[in-house]
């Protein structure tokens, strides 16, 4: 059996577990037995009021009570009765895409923090009918052949979202990027502006030197400056650091050697306080979409490095997500100003509830996927072994497992918008894919946000064409099961709109 998150791992064994506890119940209690009576019953009881002209009524009871035994018991054999094996050995967490792309491999969900869950239930062991096993290896592998028809594409949303919340937490390192910008940085913009590059009009100038890892510093003014207090990172240098006190806690470095020093350097030492798995998968996904990913390792720096970063870093709040910013120019501005348009009021609602249910959608998947199979002996047993309750239940259970691929459908136009955005002229290339996003388009975020429910609300009202009407039902679910979170991913800043209106 292969699933497709983390969720779903032991909650595929857990959902079997509680299946075959249910099904036991009905058969030591004999109550499996009384929904065939109750048809049998139900048959005697229509045969008996049909006319004479029916012909022989014990004739045609008879074969009738014959089938309805033996579509009770096929249904009970091939649908109830657990014969398939299913534990942790069996259930396997599905890579494929990730390998095929060549992105990232996810860990195993032993590895994650799933694991004290997943080992609580690691020695129950239950098991599967034939016919469900075979739907959920029928579901998955249609599921996973469509999902493989879309062309890879890294996941820009999220591969963003991780950088923007992306913080630095070494209270020393930040003091240190302060004491950096005061006695390299502004010293060389002070140099840069007095010489004839001050009246320079070239963009690219013009955007480099508005952080502290400008190259055109670091090639122009900041192998002639150094520290102002020495660095326990780098060592005495009598040829570099005579005229200054030897104190014994390290030397002077110049900037260029204390901005570029591998291992000890600033930059270096920002680089790790990202996630190691960030860069792997930015790496990828530059290979992936041919872009530059040195430019957007910079973009990164650029973004940790930021006064806005770091004040975030040290105890402030932001938040950057669907259009949310990283640099506070334009939407999150808005949360300190209060006389601004009510598109970008509702933005700022609105994104971090896009962010929050599209998070939770394969939560629900999940959830929602144990508890048919929970309930599966039930129904069963309720509809009296109808094979058309057989029916409509895998229909359900393939139209869930199915929603995998209109989640990674929709996710992939969001990639693909959101690269053409920020790799053509509509937007600065410096932006990288909104890393510092100040002029996003809000119209394209709240349109690719909905489609995460559209698109699937669109596949479930379609399988009402088949004649199988659990559209609404399930719709109806998802949503149930995602409107709290975007109610809270959107209630504080819903908090500061009742506060600026007042």
């Amino acid at each position: 059996m292969l699933t497709n998150s983390y969720l779903e791992y032991f909650l595929t064994l857990l959902g079997w577990v509680v299946n075959n506890g249910l099904w036991n119940i009905l058969i030591t209690t004999g109550l499996f037995a009384a929904p065939v009576a109750f048809r049998l019953i139900g048959i005697w009881l229509k045969v008996r009021e049909e006319g004479e002209d029916e012909g022989n009524k014990g004739a045609l009871s008879i074969p009738r009570m014959e089938h309805a035994v033996y579509t009770s018991f096929l249904v009970m054999i091939a649908c109830c009765m657990p014969l398939m094996n299913v534990d942790m050995n069996t259930i396997k967490y599905d890579t494929s895409r990730a390998q095929s792309c060549g992105t990232w491999t996810p860990k195993a969900p032993d590895d994650t923090g799933y694991s004290p869950v997943i080992s609580s239930i690691n020695d129950q062991t239950a098991a599967a009918p034939v016919w469900w096993y075979l739907i959920h290896k029928l579901a998955k592998g249609i599921t996973q052949a469509s999902v493989a028809t879309i062309p890879c594409r890294p996941d820009m949303r999220q591969l963003r979202f991780e950088v923007q919340h992306t913080r630095i937490n070494n209270k020393s390192l930040a003091e240190e990027l302060q004491d950096f910008t005061n006695d390299c940085y502004s010293l060389a913009l002070y140099m840069w502006k007095r010489q004839d590059q001050g009246q320079t009009k070239d963009k690219a100038t013009l955007r480099d030197i508005e952080w502290i890892g400008s190259k055109t510093f670091l090639s122009n003014y900041y192998g002639s400056l150094q520290s102002k207090t020495p660095r326990a990172e780098f060592a005495w240098n009598e040829s570099r650091d005579s005229g200054r006190p030897d104190t014994g806690r390290g030397g002077y470095p110049t900037c260029s050697e204390w901005w570029n020093s591998a291992d000890t350097g600033l930059e270096a030492r920002v680089v790790d306080q990202a996630d190691p798995g960030l860069w792997t998968r930015l790496t990828a996904a530059m290979k992936m979409i041919g872009g530059n990913s040195a430019d957007y390792k910079e973009a990164i720096i650029r973004r940790l490095v930021s006064p806005e970063s770091l004040t975030v870093s040290q105890g402030g709040h932001v938040y950057a997500g669907y259009g949310g910013n990283a640099d506070f120019t334009l939407d999150n501005s808005v949360a300190r100003v209060a006389a601004i348009g009510g598109t970008a009021l509702g933005s700022l609602a609105a994104f971090p509830a896009f962010d929050a249910m599209r998070q939770a959608l394969p939560m629900v998947q999940a959830v929602l996927l144990m508890a048919v199979v929970v309930i599966l002996p039930l129904i069963l047993a309720f509809s009296a072994y109808e094979i058309k309750t057989v029916i409509t239940l895998t229909f359900v259970l393939f139209a869930l497992n199915f929603l995998t691929f209109w989640w990674e459908l929709t996710r992939w136009l969001d990639s693909w918008l959101l690269t053409a955005l920020y790799s053509s002229d509509t937007h600065s290339s410096f932006n990288m894919a909104g890393f510092q996003n100040s002029s996003d388009d809000l119209i394209m975020n709240f349109v690719m946000a909905t489609m995460f429910l559209v698109l699937p609300a669109v596949w479930m009202g379609a399988l009402s064409w088949a004649g199988v009407r659990i559209g609404g039902t399930l719709d109806a679910a998802f949503k149930s099961g995602t409107n709290d979170v975007q109610k809270a991913g959107g209630s504080a800043v819903n908090t500061a709109k009742s506060a600026a209106k007042l």
